[in-house]
């Protein structure tokens, strides 16, 4: 049996010049992907923010000969509509001279003002030619990584979302523990980040490198097969800015989290970005709804893990649990 050729997601472009502390005109670039019918009742809308040097393909990956490595897919087929995106001077999205004025809360603000015009789309039937009106919700804030730091940094600064899903993200102690090892000194702080990116230290586009041997045994599990790693490896892309670095500074998103108050599902693989699993749920304090699920056999990367759909499904039912509000005001 041939392995069926994959097509690319619809691109949907959404203008935020204007909509965004920084000068210039700016656009976000995303994927999205329908519910093959749409219910009689609500849809949920998971709007899918990739990790630090990810693009959107993160939530769609690609990896020739092999099927089932689709996150976008996979939770579409369940009847959500899934918008994977690209953040500002990423992927196909606009890019910006100045790193240092491309700071969390702004490139939150970037995703908050397309998730507006994107749900509004949708609920007027005017987000795909062929998907008609959606009754949109709830609205998720589904993050990976860096992505799930701008997630609780949107919800905190905007209240875009019904509900969030943190994947991969440590707010205690990130992945800049495991780069520094032993040596506490080579842990960044906010000023070891900023000072040098104010006098442009950063604002020639840049990539992590997913070589390094430390990043590839945090990224991936050991069955992980090297086509998968391959194929991911593809999917790399230039750090929006400061945002990049300042996500693995330990405790950067502790005021923001302890302000989130809608459900909160929390998502680490088995080797992730946190030293205690159990500790995450402390910093959602205000928030009356934390779930907690520890994905076996995997590292940083749960979309590349064997046991990836344990992670999906298991966030499905929670979606599914959730109440049918609508917390983003759609654009006019």
């Amino acid at each position: 049996m041939s392995t069926p050729v994959a097509t690319a997601p619809p691109t949907v472009i959404v203008d935020v010049t204007g909509r965004v502390p920084i000068d210039g005109p700016h656009h976000i670039a995303t994927w999205v992907f329908p519910p093959p019918t749409l219910s009689a009742g609500p849809v949920p809308l998971l709007f899918c923010l990739p990790g630090g040097s990810y693009t959107k393909a993160y939530w769609h990956l690609d990896v020739p000969g092999r099927i089932g490595y689709s996150f976008a897919e996979h939770l579409a087929a369940q009847g959500m509509l899934v918008i994977a995106v690209d953040h500002l001077a990423t992927g196909e999205s606009s890019r910006h001279p100045r790193a240092a004025e491309l700071t969390p809360d702004v490139i939150a603000a970037a995703n908050h003002a397309a998730l507006s015009d994107l749900a509004g789309r949708a609920e007027k039937g005017s987000l795909l030619p062929d998907l008609g009106p959606v009754d949109v919700g709830p609205v998720i804030g589904v993050g990976h990584s860096m992505g799930a730091m701008l997630a609780v940094f949107q919800q905190s600064l905007h209240s875009s979302f019904d509900a969030i899903a943190p994947l991969g993200y440590g707010t205690v102690a990130p992945f800049a523990t495991y780069l520094a090892g032993d040596d506490r000194t080579r842990i960044p702080s906010l000023e070891s980040i900023m000072v040098p990116a104010r006098a442009g230290a950063y604002d020639e586009p840049f990539k992590s490198d997913r070589a390094n041997p430390v990043i590839r045994r945090h990224f991936y599990w050991e069955d992980v097969p090297a086509d998968v790693i391959a194929a991911d490896d593809l999917t790399s892309t230039h750090l929006p800015g400061v945002t990049g670095p300042l996500s693995i500074v330990p405790f950067i998103t502790s005021d923001h989290a302890g302000r989130v108050r809608c459900p909160v599902f929390i998502g680490l693989g088995e080797r992730d970005s946190t030293p205690n699993h159990h500790d995450e749920a402390r910093a959602y304090g205000s928030s009356d709804d934390i779930t907690l699920f520890r994905l076996p056999r995997s590292g940083h990367c749960h979309n590349t893990a064997g046991t990836r759909h344990q992670l999906w499904d298991r966030l499905a039912r929670w979606i599914r649990a959730l109440p049918a509000a609508t917390a983003v005001t759609p654009s006019t």
